[in-house]
């Protein structure tokens, strides 16, 4: 593979928002057997090369749940997207306003973790252009019960585990959500461009802006094998990662 250029990534984790003809079938973490310890999967190289927020043209293949984007040997131009029509079970992610300032995309989420170079980015060809896989959902659970996986009721939480190899940096402040447990999450997108700190969350669950002393960097947890991240959304559209842990496993039991 050739002339692959550093992922400029708008975050495949918002593809749940497509996912609607699907959502139904998804297990919970219990359900699926999915166990994983809650320690960085790996660390990352000393001189790692972070890269800026930018726009990302992505799609959603709503059968094999899976997320690309227009990368590879011949992506689509950014001329091209906004008429680009892909077809089911493809569809196109959808833009939030996202509050994480840097990013490195480390590898598909079916590459192995001694990847290099290009055997880290799997590449498919669709519609005669060239996409890279970016990430997989995996389940889905909720707080304190079932709701809306797209439109949770107030006082609610949505929880998605996915597997997406790639480390986000936020700096200066966040928006921290925590529980009476010791897990922290921190905001990563909105729906209106404006963090609103009047969410409704379920009981136990509280949110603050905090001022960082230094940057936050998240990079996926389990094993060097794994690349797991809860994603938790808001009545309000809001998205979280989840980057503390209150017990060495997810989940506890």
């Amino acid at each position: 593979m050739k002339n692959i250029k550093p992922l400029s990534l708008k975050f495949g984790i918002y593809f749940f928002a497509i996912l609607l003809f699907i959502s139904c079938g998804f297990d919970s973490v219990e359900e699926s057997g999915i166990k994983y310890v809650t320690k960085p999967a790996f660390k990352l190289p000393a001189d790692v090369q972070w890269q800026e927020i930018g726009f990302a043209t992505e799609l959603i293949n709503m059968k094999e749940r899976l997320v690309v984007i227009g990368v590879g040997d011949n992506p689509i131009p950014r001329a091209e997207w906004d008429d680009f029509k892909p077809r089911l079970p493809w569809q196109k992610n959808i833009d939030r306003h996202l509050l994480i300032d840097k990013t490195r995309f480390l590898r598909s989420p079916d590459a192995p973790a001694n990847c290099q170079g290009a055997a880290c980015n799997t590449q498919i060809e669709y519609k005669g252009y060239s996409w890279i896989k970016l990430a997989s959902p995996l389940v889905v659970d909720y707080i304190p019960a079932k709701t809306d996986m797209l439109k949770p009721e107030k006082g609610h939480l949505v929880v998605k585990v996915i597997k997406k190899c790639q480390a986000v940096v936020f700096e200066n402040e966040i928006y921290q959500m925590s529980d009476d447990k010791g897990n922290l999450y921190v905001m990563h997108a909105t729906e209106t461009g404006k963090p609103n700190l009047n969410v409704v969350l379920p009981e136990g669950f509280a949110i603050k802006k905090v001022t960082l002393e230094e940057p936050l960097v998240i990079i996926p947890f389990g094993d060097k094998e794994d690349c797991y991240f809860n994603i938790v959304g808001d009545h309000l559209g809001q998205g979280y990662h989840q980057y503390q842990y209150a017990d060495d496993y997810y989940p506890s039991n």
